[in-house]
């Protein structure tokens, strides 16, 4: 396939393949340069908008015997570092970091040393006066020197407002594996230049989050998650994605996801969350449609784990009666009686789409089938988008006699009831779910193109909060 995926190539895949997530409630997708923007946003925020980040450090080596005193070399170093790049790698958890040192300066001196000395605990501090310094030398940049930090994802509650009921996955430096490339300092091995990088950096708390989940809020359960996990995607088109594997009320999922390319980046999208078609036919469409009032009811129903979820139309409607035709002499009484019942189904891009074949009882010998289509779109902008069903003309071919009267009947309680009823079903869970349960720093998802093609996938990109 082409290395830059197509949306109708995702919901081809999602329509063929039915279940796709593999029994998760709701699969979050995010592609790897989206997540670098935020970064490199969080970065910029916490360097002043100076897009330089400064790190130092002043550490004490054990004590060295001396006859004129026993002494303690202090070692005193600088690092400009640039912008970083960030590199998620495929199949792991951990995203690697390059910052290059633009500029440095190191120094050492000596400290007296007595018995009972504790490196660790020797407190000196810039300029110190206990300290016989000697001369400060500049960082050699002709090698291109930089500094790489390995740092696993993980999750961590209460970065958002407080609230212990936010969990968010972040890139915490504090379990970061660090590396000074192409810089050595006097007396001081590579081991113990890259444990003070990382003391520097457990010490200013430097984070940098991916996204946050909202355990609370949506008044629907169905769409209020209870526990996630992540993992990191290459796709075949050399895609990395991070995808955030949600439960709701369900439970854990079977294993990963089966979609191959879960964000479509030739068509410009960034993300897409997808879920499961069980939430989507049982919570949202058939107690939607259900809430209408109508003498009749959307019921789910799954042939198996992995065919998705469809609605089938119970009790079915009955219709009966019988008309003549013909002269006053020559006339004929035909008699109908037929149930109307149906299912829905997911589809590519056209909706929720209702067919039934009916075969009436009766000596009027007629064959029908009805064709409806419920597209969903999207309204509104920002904070304030929308989902919704807009239901398109049922087509209803009727053959044999009395196709007219029957046909008219028929379209009639479809527009009526069943267009009625689809267009007032609502999607605020889902909507709610895009945008106030999944949290993105500083972003906003901007939900784009949303289908049914059995489980529902929204495909978006992100701006600006």
């Amino acid at each position: 396939m082409s290395n830059s995926p197509t949306l109708s190539y995702l919901l081809g895949q999602m329509a063929q393949d039915k279940e796709v997530l593999n029994g998760w409630d709701a699969v979050l997708n995010l592609l790897e340069s989206s997540i670098n923007t935020f970064f490199q946003a969080q970065f910029d925020q916490m360097t002043g908008h100076s897009g330089e980040m400064t790190i130092s450090r002043i550490f004490c080596g054990p004590r060295l015997p001396n006859p004129h005193g026993d002494y303690s070399v202090v070692t005193d170093f600088s690092f400009t570092l640039g912008p970083p790049h960030f590199e998620f790698t495929g199949g792991s958890n951990t995203v690697t970091v390059t910052q290059a040192i633009l500029s440095g300066s190191t120094r050492t001196g000596s400290l007296p040393a007595s018995a009972g000395f504790d490196p660790d605990s020797c407190g000196c501090v810039a300029n110190d006066s206990r300290v016989q310094w000697g001369q400060r030398h500049s960082i050699d940049l002709g090698n291109h020197p930089s500094m790489t930090a390995v740092v696993q994802l993980t999750t961590v509650t209460g970065v958002v407002d407080q609230d212990q009921n936010t969990h968010t996955v972040v890139l915490d430096f504090a379990n970061g594996a660090f590396t000074a490339n192409n810089v050595t300092i006097e007396n001081v091995s590579s081991q113990q230049l890259s444990d003070q990088i990382k003391s520097w950096f457990m010490t200013h708390g430097v984070q940098y989050q991916v996204a946050s989940l909202s355990f609370s809020g949506n008044s629907d359960p169905s769409l209020t998650p209870t526990k996630f996990q992540f993992k990191v995607l290459k796709t075949n088109s050399g895609n990395i994605i991070v995808q955030i594997l949600i439960v709701t009320n369900g439970t854990s999922g079977r294993s990963d996801p089966i979609v191959l390319e879960p964000v479509p980046t030739a068509d410009g999208y960034s993300c897409s969350l997808m879920i499961n078609s069980r939430i989507t036919f049982k919570d949202i469409l058939c107690d939607g449609f259900n809430n209408a009032g109508k003498p009749f009811n959307l019921y789910p129903q799954s042939q198996s784990p992995t065919a998705g979820y469809t609605a089938y139309i119970a009790p079915q409607m009955h219709f009966s009666g019988s008309f003549s035709y013909g002269s006053c002499c020559n006339r004929h009484t035909v008699t109908y009686s037929l149930y109307l019942g149906g299912t829905y189904s997911g589809t590519a891009k056209n909706g929720f789409h209702l067919y039934q074949s009916i075969t009436p009882s009766g000596n009027i010998g007629n064959t029908i089938t009805v064709n409806a289509d419920n597209p969903v779109s999207l309204s509104g902008s920002g904070e304030s988008q929308t989902i919704r069903i807009t239901p398109q003309p049922p087509v209803v071919n009727v053959t044999g006699g009395a196709s007219s009267t029957i046909n008219d009947k028929l379209k009639s309680i479809l527009n009526d009831d069943f267009a009625a009823a689809m267009a007032g079903i609502s999607f605020g869970p889902v909507s709610y779910f895009a945008l106030r349960s999944v949290l993105f720093p500083g972003n906003l998802m901007k939900m784009d193109v949303v289908e049914v093609p059995t489980d529902l996938v929204i495909v978006g990109t992100f701006q600006p909060t």
